[in-house]
């Protein structure tokens, strides 16, 4: 739809209010539902849609989502959603300047596709656009993610290994976190999904991050890949990462470790409670605003991970 009086596209920004517990998750659906990517202010979540038919089918499926979710979590409130016509600029363009270049660790350096930068020798720059797959680093659960990562990979710290340690990136998304573990040297990388628009994304990412040879995505169901790896990552939710435990656990070398992210401190606990129950025990945990990564070895392993807050 045009609109004649400014000779551009009329968009709308559409803001829903998200309690912590289900702020991914909504994020990451309206990520897959507008392709534009996403502006977090607090507890509101902001996106933007081209007004007309493009924004009611995104509402409809919104409050539809919503329903769902209020059956897992019947404490959530009544949806909550502000709409604004933004007729007078360009949105297409304008909703880019929300995402900038982002240091994320020591060493990692995160940027859009449209924004120039100038590394340092010792920076690993990851280009990612915000698409319609969840990762771009700007999320606190991703950015612990990386941080973990750059520390287990970059400063070479896995126990007995004396050649790259594998990674599988379970939910890859976008791609981010095995493209990051490629960049810092892990191979092979599998990043597994059941989204086929994710795995078209994260395809996409590998070839532009130059990690297609180290790298691969794949639809195969958690639960029937065959190999083990050093190092599995799942950024998920903490109710997902309770119903994947068995699945999750299984992929996990000898002298592997599992990185775990996407939970609130309250759910902590609990999830540290149930792989305890698989016999894996946490040697690292990190936190980010009230987010939690944890990393995991099998119990009675020799700690080859550093401890550190």
């Amino acid at each position: 739809m045009q609109d004649e009086s400014s000779g551009g596209e009329r968009w709308v920004s559409v803001s829903v209010w998200s309690p912590q517990v289900v702020q991914e998750p909504l994020a990451n659906f309206l990520v897959e539902q507008t392709s534009r990517g996403v502006e977090f202010k607090g507890n509101w979540i902001k996106a933007y849609c081209h007004q007309g038919e493009e924004a009611r089918y995104c509402l409809k499926k919104l409050h539809r989502y919503y329903k769902d979710l209020q059956q897992l979590y019947p404490e959530l409130p009544t949806l909550k959603v502000l709409q604004e016509d933004l007729q007078h600029e360009d949105w297409a363009e304008t909703w880019k300047t929300f995402f900038k270049p982002i240091r994320i660790g020591s060493s990692i350096v995160v940027k859009p596709s449209w924004e120039s930068y100038e590394s340092s020798a010792n920076q690993v720059v990851i280009e990612i656009d915000p698409e319609r797959a969840f990762g771009t680093g700007n999320h606190p659960s991703t950015a612990l993610c990386i941080e973990v990562l750059e520390g287990i990979l970059g400063e070479t710290v896995i126990e007995g290994m004396d050649s790259a340690p594998s990674v599988l990136d379970v939910g890859t998304g976008s791609g981010i976190l095995g493209i990051t573990a490629a960049r810092l040297g892990a191979k092979p990388v599998l990043g597994v999904d059941i989204d086929p628009e994710a795995l078209e994304v994260a395809r996409g990412n590998l070839v532009r991050n130059r990690v297609a040879e180290s790298m691969s995505v794949s639809d195969t169901p958690l639960d029937q890949l065959e190999e083990t790896y050093d190092v599995v990552v799942a950024n998920l939710t903490a109710s997902l990462l309770t119903q994947l435990a068995d699945s999750l656990t299984n992929r996990v070398s000898e002298r592997g470790m599992l990185l775990l992210s996407g939970i609130f401190t309250e759910q902590v606990e609990e999830v540290v409670k149930w792989f305890e129950t698989h016999y894996f025990r946490v040697v690292k945990s990190r936190s980010k605003e009230d987010w939690h990564a944890i990393v995991l070895r099998r119990k009675g392993r020799a700690e080859g991970i550093e401890q550190r807050a």
